[in-house]
Order: C-alpha cells, then sequence, then structure tokens
C-alpha cells in the first residue's frame, strides 16, 4: 500500500515568516532593502548665515543649510557661520527664495569667472588658472654608512630623562620578642635592631625604584631626532624605533620602568655597523 504525502502549509507564526523572508530572497540580496526617495532617510539639518566665503556652501553672508554636527563643532566654534534668525528666514520666504547651498562655489570654474571679470585676456585668465605648483626641493640622500658617521658625530654620549619615581614603603622587622625573662630587655632590642638593619639595608641594595609611565624606544627616537635636526647634516637622517635597542636584557624588549643607566644600541637599516650610547633615568624632582 503507497502512502500519499500531503504537503501541508506552516501553521505556526514563526515558520510562516521564514517562509515569507525566504521566498523575498530570490529576487534580492539577504538583508537589502530598496527604498523610494520619499522614504530615504532625512539628515536634519539647520540654516546658517555665513560669515565668510566657504567653498562648495557659498559667499559670506548667504544662508545656506548644513547639518547640525558641521555648525556646531567647526562652523560655529571657528566663527565661519552663526544661525539665522527667524526674521532673515521670513524675509526669505517672503521673496520665495529656498536657501540652498552652492556646491560650485569655490571651483575651477567659479574661479575662472571671477578671474574674468578682473582680467580681460583670455590667455591671461588661463595662465592663472594652468599655474603648476612650486617644485618639492628634495633632499639628498645619505648612504647608511655615511649616515652612521653623521650620528656618531653628532649624538651626544649620554641621554637623560627625567621620571617620577614611585616611593615604596619599605618593610622593616617587627622588633625580636624576649624569649626568657633572664634575658636583658636592651639586648634582646640591640639584636633585633642589628638584624633589621642588615635586611633593610640588603632589601634597598637589591629593589630597583620603579617609574610612574616608562621610556620606551620610541622615547629615545624622538630625543635623537631633535637632537640630530639641529644642524643641516643631520636633519636629513630620520630615526624610528626600529632602529634603537637595548644592549642589554630588560622587563620588556622596547622599554624600561626603573631609574638607572642603560646601554642602548642605534642601527640603521643596511649599516654595518652600529652606535653604541647610554641613557640615564633620574627621579623628576
Amino acid at each position: 500500500m503507497t502512502l500519499q504525502i500531503i504537503s501541508k502549509g506552516p501553521r505556526c507564526i514563526s515558520c510562516m515568516r521564514r517562509v515569507m523572508r525566504l521566498g523575498d530572497s530570490i529576487g534580492y540580496p539577504v538583508g537589502q532593502q530598496v527604498r523610494g526617495k520619499k522614504k530615504l532617510a532625512k539628515i536634519p539639518t539647520v540654516h546658517v548665515q555665513l560669515l565668510q566665503n566657504v567653498p562648495g556652501y557659498g559667499r559670506k553672508g548667504s544662508i545656506v543649510p548644513v547639518t547640525r554636527g558641521i555648525m556646531r563643532n567647526i562652523w560655529f566654534p571657528r566663527k565661519m557661520a552663526e544661525y539665522a534668525t527667524a526674521s532673515k528666514l521670513q524675509a526669505l520666504e517672503r521673496e520665495n527664495i529656498v536657501p540652498e547651498r552652492d556646491p560650485t562655489f569655490g571651483s575651477k570654474q567659479e574661479r575662472k569667472a571671477a578671474i574674468a571679470t578682473r582680467s580681460s585676456s583670455p590667455a591671461e585668465v588661463e595662465a592663472i588658472l594652468d599655474e603648476k605648483p612650486a617644485e618639492r626641493v628634495e633632499l639628498p640622500q645619505l648612504s647608511p654608512h655615511e649616515a652612521t658617521i653623521i650620528i656618531s658625530k653628532l649624538l651626544p654620549q649620554n641621554i637623560d630623562f627625567y621620571r617620577t619615581p614611585i616611593l615604596a614603603e619599605s618593610s622593616k622587622p617587627e622588633p625580636a620578642k624576649r624569649l626568657s625573662p633572664s634575658i636583658p630587655i636592651s639586648s634582646a632590642i640591640s639584636t633585633a635592631a642589628a638584624e633589621g638593619q642588615r635586611n633593610e639595608g640588603d632589601y634597598i641594595a637589591q629593589a630597583k625604584t620603579s617609574i610612574y609611565g616608562s621610556v620606551s624606544t620610541a622615547d629615545i627616537a624622538v630625543n635623537l631626532q631633535a637632537a640630530l635636526a639641529e644642524t643641516s647634516n643631520g636633519v636629513s637622517i630620520v630615526l624610528s624605533p626600529d632602529n634603537i635597542s637595548f644592549v642589554e636584557q630588560v622587563e620588556e624588549r622596547n622599554r624600561v620602568k626603573h631609574l638607572g643607566s642603560y646601554d642602548i644600541e642605534v642601527r640603521l637599516s643596511g649599516a654595518a655597523k652600529a652606535i653604541q650610547r647610554k641613557i640615564t633615568i633620574k627621579a623628576q624632582e
């Protein structure tokens, strides 16, 4: 006996919605919405009066619509425009003038028309518009060997950095307790004081004073670049944090977080020899 499969439509609402979305996705990509011009989202604008010429919007004194964010964050703080009053907007309505921006203002065509009013020669107008900007002056490229020699002559042997130290509370040992009534109190205190002084001295000698923040290879590169920029020979040399490294092992590969002196190496890419210098991190008073 053959069973007949009877197709039934979905009965629950969620299944019906799924089937309807599947049918809509055949003609359009998933999640795409097609809106007409009337249903497009409108960006809220405000009418302002320009206090100076603004390219792409209009001349000084024009009333144009602009987004609230541009007016609030840029134009109003820089005194480029002011909010149009109700009386000015009503005057425009009486004259049937719609405030609109002029996207061609400040363009090449606009400048050409402005120059043509002041000049009678068309050739002069074209010459002014086609005037090429000044050529860039390129500095001579130095080889890695030449740049290394200049750096070794210009950089000081020691570079100082100042950071605020973190003052840690010294852990002092508690005074020793008397083990027996026959032991004098003064001897117990003197022994504990001697042990406390030894332990505290060892603690201060072994501990390193931490600092707020750190001194990284980026900070060193900025200071070295500033020192090179003071001369005409060093201004063409560019140092990056990748060209600087610490000689001894530090907590992090590219920064130190304690007071003291550290040896660094400056090696340019392609150079066979590195330059060694010393940095000193001092406490800022």
